[in-house]
């Protein structure tokens, strides 16, 4: 799930599930929390964990902040807000076309939704969409907040080729699963992708694993590529880390098998097109499957069904095969998704930013 706040499994466990929080009943998440004001130095990765916890990546600072964002207002109803650039650029006092959209994220008990905002100037703001449409700025002063470190990120000065600072890649994406707040991106490691766990409440020190994939379209194995977008999944009782990369290998890792200081291999399991960067990745349950959905940058909204990934072969040379199947939706120019009770919340570039919602049926 784009909140990555993943639903909680009752029952016997199926072949593959949407994975569960473990979260201690006498641990208060809040509990660590202090009042201040975080000094993000960027906004980027968003995720909800538990107790209104929203995890913040700090790529240039290199951190990951836990702010408590107490929404009790629970919003109903379908979010759907067009030339939503436009309102964010009066609210930010600039332009549409200074405004970017770095992540969203769905609040797992209000509904509302929350986006992390850049201009290009470089300042940043967090925004919140109400059931009704209604957008304001969250304050950031004066809050309950942690600090979690990245330990091994890219030096300031680090270049990552022609897409400028490595630094900026320092967190591509996060999300909270299985008492852990995973995160995704590049490392001062000489295998630059890397994969980090820090147990939450931040009380110990981050374990990071470089990461190695097979890319079909390639051609070659790769270990500087970054994962662009992941979520958590489960897969035959095992916690398995389903991620997408540029040009757009679909790789599935074990969490158990990423011990801190290794190199791991991936079991890169489809080739989803080339020429095309995936900008969002969620797990969701309709009519008692899961299925996987995959925004992308060239590509429309791609459906996978999860029940696939048990059974798939890795892909490996000399192989030109493109691995499990996908569905192409009718959505096109979808940046962000993310799910909201019976529905699926888009965040929509046609001629204009729009957020739309679509019932999880018509999917």
């Amino acid at each position: 799930m784009r909140n990555k706040a993943v639903a909680i499994v009752l029952g016997a466990v199926a072949a593959s599930t949407l994975i569960a929080w473990t979260f201690a009943p006498d641990e208060n998440a809040t509990a660590t929390l202090t009042y201040g004001t975080p000094a993000l130095e960027s906004m980027g990765a968003l995720a909800f964990g538990p107790d209104d916890i929203l995890f913040v990546g700090d790529s240039q600072g290199a951190a990951v902040y836990a702010i408590e964002i107490a929404d009790t207002g629970a919003s109903s109803g379908a979010i759907n807000v067009r030339d939503l650039d436009a309102k964010l650029a009066a609210m930010f006092g600039t332009t549409a076309d200074d405004i970017t959209v770095r992540d969203m994220a769905v609040h797992p008990r209000s509904g509302n939704v929350y986006l992390s905002v850049a201009r290009g100037d470089g300042n940043f703001g967090l925004v919140k969409v109400d059931g009704s449409g209604q957008l304001s700025e969250v304050p950031l002063t004066d809050v309950r907040f942690s600090k979690g470190d990245i330990t091994n990120a890219p030096s300031p000065e680090a270049a990552y080729g022609r897409r400028g600072s490595a630094r900026a890649y320092t967190i591509t994406d996060l999300a909270f699963a299985d008492g852990q707040v995973m995160v995704a991106g590049l490392s001062n490691q000489e295998f630059a992708s890397n994969f980090r766990r820090m147990s939450f409440p931040f009380s110990h020190s981050m374990k990071a694993t470089s990461l190695e994939i097979y890319h079909v379209s390639h051609g070659r194995y790769e270990t500087h590529a970054p994962v662009d977008t992941f979520t958590p999944y489960e897969i035959d009782g095992s916690v398995h880390i389903v991620a997408s990369y540029t040009c757009t290998p679909l790789v599935l890792f074990n969490l158990a098998g990423l011990a801190d200081g290794e190199h791991v291999m991936g079991r890169t399991v489809a080739e989803l097109g080339a020429g095309n960067r995936p900008l969002d990745i969620i797990t969701y349950s309709n009519g008692g499957n899961d299925y996987v959905l995959v925004a992308n940058s060239r590509h429309p909204l791609m459906k996978i069904d999860a029940s696939s990934f048990a059974s798939a072969e890795g892909l490996e040379p000399p192989t030109e095969e493109t691995g499990i199947g996908f569905e192409a939706m009718p959505q096109i120019g979808v940046q962000r998704v993310g799910e909201r009770g019976d529905g699926i919340v888009m965040l929509q570039d046609d001629d204009g930013l729009h957020l739309i919602t679509a019932a999880k049926d018509s999917m």
